[in-house]
């Protein structure tokens, strides 16, 4: 799972293992692209200061593993939010004989050249990556084992909200996903990050007190243990000052368990809702809904017209209209019918 990279790094891959060679200071620990997801937060009505926290609510609801981990970046009120499976990078890390506190986990994408806004298609260590930039953001992101084809990197741009207008028919060129030395994007503050700097830190105190004269290490001594009084005098303050925001914050958590709980009874919106959004796309050309046929989130339809139907405006409009995905046209040798078969999304949790 580790390709040897120069001085002091490695990439965690899914196909290969190589022993790392270095064995002092801080590693660099880089996840190829299957092995973690991608997401943005738009904290724009958040106030600043409640940012941070705000976006420990968010991740508890969104993280995709039973125990993750993050490399988080801010661009102004977005938080760009990298996760991969903890366990799954530890148990790897562990193996290469390696102290989890001494590696900083990165993404490969945060190490690739940013390349200009809009669309592009990054080859990455394994696979490619289609990416979505605005005003110099990763904002989507997607992974494909091979190059797409054009119908998922058409679903892509969809999912992304980019008009019918604006989408490109054909998959681009790959770009040359190179990893450079620095993230193009820095940190927030990971899990790893902090044992690294704690761990810097820590040695430097070290060596400073090695280095100090004997006399003196008796007065700072005192000093440190006077220090640390007041210190636990301002943590016993703050809890009692934080006390209050953690109980609001459990608040908050059991509402939205128990409106996860009542979601749950109703997984789907409604059919008169699913109905109504079919409605307003459909053609005002006497079309009708003639078959409506909807199983645990599968719903097919036939509409029918005094006309030729067109089957792709129908899975364009419905793409748009609301809750559905995957929409497809069955095949039918009636022109004036289609039938067509679609996901349906959710209600949101």
């Amino acid at each position: 799972m580790l390709f040897h990279l120069p001085v002091r790094r490695f990439l965690q891959s899914t196909e290969k293992t190589e022993t790392p060679q270095i064995r002092f200071g801080t590693l660099q620990w880089v996840l190829t692209r299957p092995l973690y997801r991608f997401q943005t937060f738009d904290l724009t009505q958040v106030p600043a200061k409640n940012r941070p926290q705000a976006l420990h609510l968010e991740l508890a609801q969104w993280t995709p593993f039973a125990h993750s981990d993050y490399y988080v970046g801010w661009h102004g009120q977005q938080a760009l939010v990298w996760c991969w499976d903890a366990e799954l990078v530890t148990q790897a890390i562990v193996a290469q004989n390696l102290k989890p506190q001494r590696v900083r986990i990165l993404p490969e994408t945060v190490l690739q050249t940013p390349p200009q806004d809009g669309l592009c298609l990054a080859r990455c260590r394994e696979g490619y990556e289609g990416q979505l930039w605005r005003e110099q953001q990763l904002t989507r992101s997607r992974w494909w084992a091979q190059l797409p084809t054009q119908d998922e990197w058409l679903m892509f741009q969809r999912d992304a909200g980019i008009l019918p207008g604006e989408q490109q028919s054909q998959p681009p060129a790959p770009l040359e996903g190179t990893i450079g030395s620095q993230p193009w994007v820095n940190a927030a503050g990971s899990s790893n990050d902090k044992a690294i700097q704690l761990e810097r830190l820590l040695t430097a105190l070290g060596i400073l007190l090695l280095l100090l004269p004997t006399f003196w290490y008796g007065f700072s001594l005192i000093k440190l243990q006077h220090s640390l009084s007041e210190l636990q005098e301002q943590q016993a303050q703050l809890q009692l000052k934080t006390e209050p925001i953690t109980q609001a914050r459990n608040q908050v958590l059991d509402h939205l368990a128990r409106v996860d709980a009542l979601l749950a009874l109703a997984p789907y919106p409604e059919q008169l809702t699913l109905m109504a959004r079919v409605a307003e796309v459909m053609p005002g050309d006497k079309s009708y809904l003639a078959g409506w046929d909807f199983q645990q989130g599968q719903l097919k339809i036939t509409i029918k017209s005094g006309e030729n139907i067109s089957a792709t405006y129908l899975i364009g409009v419905l793409q748009q209209a609301g809750p559905f995905r995957e929409v497809r046209a069955l095949p039918g040798s009636d022109p004036k019918s289609v039938t067509l078969q679609m996901d349906v999304i959710g209600n949101p949790t």
